[in-house]
């Protein structure tokens, strides 16, 4: 009988221990619920003809006053964060960060039809600061599979960074555009499509100023204060070439067009203006 209770005991205890193993399991958190503002998304339950989601709408936010026009906030990507005051146009944002990697739109931004239509799409990369891509298809496209970084003040003019980033199927691409730049028509357009393109602050504002710098598996490097007069960096280090612009230089109107294309190019601060 004593050998009989002690055999029950030992499986009464491994039973025990069995269920506290269970009890300290970690949990799989699942992720947060779409955030919307009342004022946003046409102000009505989401999702609805304002704001859609990819697939469930998770840890989507967006703040006051945006996304107020029907197809603008389409098919957002789980993940992404909208400003105040933006996404306002027709299709302005819509399918931005759709199966990206991350993308964030700060405020008063992309407020014009199709402004940042696909930021960041299909594995890519898009940040959009405050200010910036308020221009018809200002910033359309921009880091679709690849990367694409834009300042405060930023793009703001119709295609000012149309296909900014854009990596193609073999070819990734990078554009980094800074404070208060690449204001014009089509002024930073194409830039750094599958090819690399740098833009320090107040620089290439002017009408296509800096239009497909860095493309093509090329490389642009642009510094601040230059390239600011209409076509002055036009193709600068495009076609696999290379150019490099130092600070506050190329400031006339198709000085430096063509620098470092299909070849290499170097030039300092403070010249051809």
């Amino acid at each position: 009988m004593n050998a009989i209770l002690r055999i029950l005991g030992r499986a009464l205890a491994v039973a025990a221990l069995s269920l506290g193993a269970a009890a300290v399991l970690p949990q799989v958190a699942s992720a947060a619920p779409p955030k919307i503002d009342p004022t946003s998304c046409g102000g009505e339950s989401v999702p609805n003809a304002y704001c859609s989601f990819q697939t469930t709408g998770e840890d989507i936010f967006v703040a006051n006053d945006s996304c107020n026009v029907e197809g603008a906030c389409t098919s957002l990507g789980n993940g992404i964060r909208i400003g105040h005051d933006s996404c306002n146009g027709t299709k302005a944002c819509h399918l931005a960060n759709y199966f990206g990697v991350s993308s964030r739109i700060g405020n008063a931004s992309c407020n014009s039809d199709y402004a940042c239509y696909a930021a960041g799409y299909d594995g890519g990369t898009s940040d959009i600061g405050n200010d910036s891509c308020n221009g018809d298809e200002a910033c359309y496209d921009a880091g679709v599979r690849g990367s694409s970084r834009i300042g405060n003040g930023a793009c703001n003019d119709e295609s000012a960074c149309y296909l900014a980033g854009y990596g193609g199927a073999v070819y990734g691409g990078v554009s980094s555009v800074g404070n208060g730049s690449c204001n014009g028509w089509r002024a930073c357009f194409q830039a750094g499509y599958e090819g690399s393109s740098y833009v320090g602050n107040n620089s290439c504002d002017a009408d296509q100023a800096c239009y497909i710098a860095g493309d093509q598996e090329g490389s642009s490097r642009i510094g601040y204060g230059s390239c600011n007069a209409t076509s002055a960096c036009r193709f600068a280090g495009g076609n696999s070439g290379s150019s490099t612009i130092g600070n506050h230089s190329c400031n006339d109107e198709s000085v430096c067009e063509y620098a470092g294309y299909d070849d290499t190019s170097i030039i300092g601060n403070n010249q051809l203006n």
